[in-house]
């Protein structure tokens, strides 16, 4: 049988036809769906529909996978007839909840075997909670199986998925269809490998390199010296003290520190739509693109993420002052100009990052923070672009900046 290549909204007609073909059906199908790199709600929700229709009663069906993500350790997806996908999160700090170590998956993953199945008949005596759950909600059956996989040649199994079936069926399962779910959840796992990779890559890139670049880089933009000229506004910011920190307090304690301040600095940027380039050090390189969007818009955007990221480190500060810890002032330039937009590097080592002269300018503007004890500067390219926020900004003066031969007026805000 040829494989259907359609979308995971297409139902094949296998309702009709005998159970190993209709079997087969559904095998074909979700591997047309690995091939496409479908998403894994339809895929999952539409593989359930499917096996509903082959004849096998599903009263409710989860996936769960690990996932490559500094905070989220696990995803869970639940399928209903009645409600379809639902998905849950799970961060690492969860993984030794009371919940999870009284879970059946809990104990399939301790036990080493492949698969449980559990009788949800009444009077069935039933050592985990989630199954006492179901049995009153009235389901009969719970069969769990894991499947494994690798993404490298070394075949380690930190991989796979936790799949579980349960049914409302009088008399539970039958063994044809525990048959058809051992034959077909494997196949259900290589086309979610498939799904995985492609969205593994995408998160791993938008951690390391942020949503844009990221983008970028999967869409094939990928050639040494491939840049663009885009106009953005840059911020460049960086911590007054650290280093002086960092030669006395402990590693782990230090790490902590930096997290905590970038914390402050991150979410104020992408929350307004910047994007975080990369972090120098104890300071950080961010861009809010000026394509698509009145200029006047995007700096008060800006403007206004670097205000937040002020505040909270003075929050982080006051606390950390009445803790006995050394504060940190935070300092950030923000300016207006062209850069190149792209790759940068070698060809075995490259960065997706900007440059040009108005990434040094900003730089340097921020290394007047100290001696002119501000912790917002603005340049003047900046300040005549951003007229929503002009009530705002305070003059300082002119200044000269290192390599640049005219004298710079430069401002700050009321607004801290």
């Amino acid at each position: 049988m040829v494989a259907d290549f359609r979308r995971a909204t297409d139902r094949p007609d296998v309702a009709s036809i005998d159970d190993d073909n209709a079997v087969q059906a559904v095998s074909d199908w979700l591997v047309a769906q690995g091939l496409l790199t479908a998403d894994f709600d339809p895929m999952f929700s539409g593989f359930c529909e499917h096996l509903v229709a082959a004849g096998i009663p599903l009263w409710r069906a989860q996936i769960s996978m690990p996932t490559l993500h500094p905070t989220i350790d696990s995803i869970a997806f639940i399928w209903r007839p009645e409600t379809g996908i639902k998905s849950a999160a799970y961060e690492y700090t969860n993984a030794g909840s009371e919940v999870f170590l009284r879970s059946p998956f809990y104990h399939l993953l301790n036990t080493g075997v492949p698969s449980s199945r559990y009788s949800l008949d009444h009077g069935v005596e039933l050592k985990f909670p989630i199954l006492e759950e179901f049995r009153a909600a009235g389901a009969t059956d719970y069969y769990l199986r894991r499947i494994e996989f690798s993404f490298d040649d070394a075949g380690l199994k930190r991989w796979g998925i936790l799949a579980s079936w349960t049914t409302d069926r009088a008399g539970g399962f039958t063994d044809r269809d525990i048959a058809t779910l051992d034959r077909l959840s494997p196949r259900l796992a290589l086309s979610l490998k498939s799904t995985l990779t492609y969205q593994f890559a995408g998160h791993l890139l938008e951690t390391y390199v942020g949503h844009d670049a990221a983008r970028r880089i999967l869409d094939g933009d990928i050639r040494l010296g491939s840049t663009d000229v885009i106009r953005a506004v840059l911020v460049f910011a960086d911590l007054r003290g650290f280093t002086r920190l960092a030669d006395s307090a402990p590693r782990d304690e230090l790490i902590a520190t930096l997290n905590s301040f970038f914390d402050c600095m991150v979410g104020p940027i992408t929350d307004r739509g910047g994007q975080v380039l990369k972090f120098i050090g104890d300071g950080l390189l961010a861009v809010f693109d000026l394509a698509d969007r009145p200029n006047e818009s995007v700096c008060e955007d800006a403007l206004a993420a670097a205000v937040a990221a002020i505040k909270a480190a003075r929050k982080l500060n006051a606390s950390r002052v009445e803790a006995g810890a050394t504060e940190l002032r935070l300092n950030l330039a923000l300016h207006l100009g062209d850069v190149h937009y792209g790759n940068i590097g070698s060809g075995g080592r490259q960065d997706f990052t900007v440059i040009g002269p108005a990434v040094n300018e900003a730089h340097r503007i921020e290394t007047l923070c100290r001696p002119l004890e501000c912790d917002l500067l603005i340049s003047e390219t900046f300040a005549r672009a951003a007229t929503d926020c002009s009530d705002h900004l305070v003059s300082l003066g002119y200044h000269p900046l290192r390599g640049i031969r005219e004298p710079q007026e430069l401002f700050t805000v009321d607004l801290i």
